[in-house]
C-alpha cells in the first residue's frame, strides 16, 4: 500500500485518504501483538490486498514494475536499518516525538507528515539502495507532496519490519507468491483461481 501511495502522489499529486491514514498510523504502532493491531483491521488492508493480487498473480493486469522496485528497495532498507541499533533508536525517538504531535494535530496534518518525512530524510534516505521516486516534476517539487512521499516510504519500512517479524523474506515473496495471492483473494472476497 505504501508503494502505491508513493506512486500515486508522485505521478498525480493525489492519494487515497483512507489508505494514507492506514499507512501513516502503522508507523506509530511500535509494539504490536498482531498484524491486525498494526493496521487497525483487515478491512483497512483491502486495497493493498487487491494490489498484491495484481502484482503477484501473473493474470489479468500486468504488475507495475515501479511498485515492485519500491517494495524490494524498502525490504532492503529495512534490513539495513535492523543492522544498526543506533539508527533504529534515532528512528524510534523521532517516531515517539511525532506521536506526541498527534495529541494536537490529526495524523495526516502537514506538521505530523513533515516530521515523519524528516525522520526518513535524516535516517534512511542516505542508505543504499537509495529509492529514486519517479513521477511528475510538478508534484515531486512541491514540499507537501515530497513530505508525503517520504512519510509513506517510512510507513513502507514499517511494513517491511512487520513482514520480517512474521518470518517473511524477499525470497519468500517469490516462492510463496501463489499462497499469498490465494489468501489475499480470500480476504477480499474474490473467488480462488
Amino acid at each position: 500500500m505504501s508503494a502505491e501511495l508513493v506512486r500515486s502522489i508522485a505521478t498525480s499529486g493525489s492519494f487515497d485518504q483512507d489508505n494514507m491514514r492506514t499507512a501513516i498510523e502503522s508507523v506509530f504502532t511500535l509494539n504490536a501483538d498482531s498484524v491486525e493491531s498494526v493496521y487497525g483491521s483487515k478491512l483497512r488492508l483491502r486495497s493493498g490486498q487487491r494490489l498484491l493480487v495484481t502484482q503477484l498473480s501473473g493474470t489479468g493486469n500486468k504488475p507495475d514494475l515501479q511498485l515492485t522496485q519500491y517494495a524490494l528497495s524498502l525490504l532492503k532498507l529495512e534490513n539495513k536499518c535492523q543492522a544498526d541499533s543506533e539508527l533504529l533508536e534515532r528512528i524510534r525517538r523521532g517516531i515517539e516525538n511525532a506521536d506526541q504531535m498527534r495529541n494536537h494535530y490529526d495524523t495526516l496534518d502537514d506538521a505530523v507528515i513533515s516530521l515523519l518525512a524528516k525522520i526518513y530524510t535524516e535516517n534512511v534516505s542516505n542508505l543504499s539502495p537509495r529509492i529514486v521516486v519517479h513521477g511528475a516534476r510538478e508534484y515531486l517539487e512541491q514540499s507537501a507532496h515530497a513530505n508525503r512521499i517520504r512519510a509513506c516510504l517510512l510507513a513502507g519500512i514499517r511494513s517491511a519490519v512487520l513482514w520480517r517479524q512474521c518470518g517473511g523474506t524477499r525470497w519468500k515473496i517469490i516462492s510463496g507468491r501463489q499462497k499469498y495471492v490465494e489468501q489475499a483473494r480470500k480476504d477480499i472476497g474474490l473467488a480462488p483461481q
